[in-house]
């Protein structure tokens, strides 16, 4: 009986709540997983390649998205280079900003990179 007050009490605040910050959130997820698929499109098919084509639709969430990034790299800088792989996965990880808690973001780089 308490879980199904608990649950009807969740759906109803659920309701009353404002759904534009979970859309939004839920959206942007949506365009970080499209521009990892993006960056990967050009890339000469490889083993490591396709499973990560087929991981990033399936990550579960924005914090399996963020810790997808260092396999991600490995796959860039193998096929362009490592300069040209931190530029592309520069412009992927500022589209993490505002999703993640303060304590999970990249901290600066002391070499100044």
């Amino acid at each position: 009986m308490r879980r199904t007050i608990a649950n009807l009490t969740t759906s109803l605040m659920g309701l009353l709540s404002e759904s534009t910050p979970e859309v939004s959130a839920k959206s942007r997820v949506a365009a970080i997983r499209q521009a990892m698929l993006d960056q990967l499109a050009d890339l000469p098919s490889s083993h490591a390649l396709s499973k990560m084509r087929t991981r990033i639709p399936y990550s579960p969430d924005i914090q399996a998205l963020w810790y997808l990034r260092a396999d991600m790299m490995t796959i860039l800088a193998e096929s362009l280079g490592e300069s040209v792989a931190t530029q592309r996965m520069a412009a992927i990880t500022t589209l993490f900003n505002g999703l993640l808690p303060a304590a999970q973001k990249s901290r600066p780089n002391r070499l100044g990179h």
